[in-house]
């Protein structure tokens, strides 16, 4: 197993793509701690790792909040002594135009999508820095980096966990890297309700022809990379914004 005796923190763990990274890190051998605001997801993913041999705890927590990830900084520390892999996945989303965009709305998914994943690195950082060594894994979105119209405010805060992955890679090299998954279309809960639309409107074989795949993603799709980037597999990359999306890109 890639992860044996490694430590492993997902935010956003109970449900989609942060549940499957959970999943996946657990079965290369990492102990995981998962974060998120309701607990019942958050024990169905430590229930899962349990029952195929792994090891997993959960702590249902608000990644904006100071005090709740110091505490589980806290808890990961007493309970093992070290943090080698951290997965930065919690976010929102939402499709808006930029004139119908509120001031609320912007600061809302500021919090969220990018406030919360320096704060979260910020209170890891000197966990992970105890044991010389470790991976920074940042979920973005493939619009951080390409851009796309009624999503300016969600482009912005994406684009922005782009570039804090670049500059903070560059500042706290070698030991620990910094890379940025840039996924597309992947079916989550978050996703759902627009996957439900395309459906009933008859448009999601015309989505699904979009990918040279031809197909949209799922969480699982996303699990080879996280994998990867969490492995000595990438020991020598850092800084890499990776884009997993069924090939889609190739048409921009």
């Amino acid at each position: 197993m890639k992860l044996e005796g490694k430590v492993a923190f997902v935010t956003g763990g109970g449900t989609g793509i942060g549940k499957s990274a959970a999943i996946a890190l657990a079965k290369e051998g990492a102990k995981v701690m998962v974060m998120g605001r309701r607990p019942d997801p958050l024990q169905e993913t430590v229930k899962e790792i349990e029952a195929a041999g792994g090891t997993a705890r959960y702590f249902a927590g608000d990644v904006t909040e100071q005090a709740d990830l110091e505490q589980i900084r806290d808890i990961i520390d007493r309970e093992w002594g070290r943090l080698d892999i951290m997965v930065n996945n919690a976010g929102s989303g939402m499709r808006k135009a930029f004139m119908d965009t509120t001031l609320d709305e912007l600061d809302y998914l500021y919090k969220i999508d990018l406030r919360s994943v320096f704060a979260v690195t910020q209170v890891m950082l000197p966990l992970m820095q105890k044991n010389e060594g470790g991976s920074i894994i940042n979920v973005s979105s493939i619009l951080g980096v390409f851009g796309g119209k009624y999503s300016t405010a969600y482009c912005a805060m994406k684009g922005g966990v782009v570039q804090f992955t670049r500059a903070l890679a560059s500042e706290i090299g070698p030991s620990i890297r910094v890379n940025c998954l840039c996924p597309s279309h992947i079916i989550t809960p978050m996703m759902q309700p627009e996957i439900d639309r395309l459906e009933a409107a008859g448009k999601m074989d015309k989505l699904n022809r979009l990918f040279p795949m031809k197909r949209v993603g799922y969480p699982e799709d996303m699990d080879g990379s996280i994998i990867f980037f969490a492995s000595d597999d990438s020991r020598w990359l850092t800084g890499n914004i990776f884009i997993i999306d069924g090939g889609m890109s190739c048409y921009v």
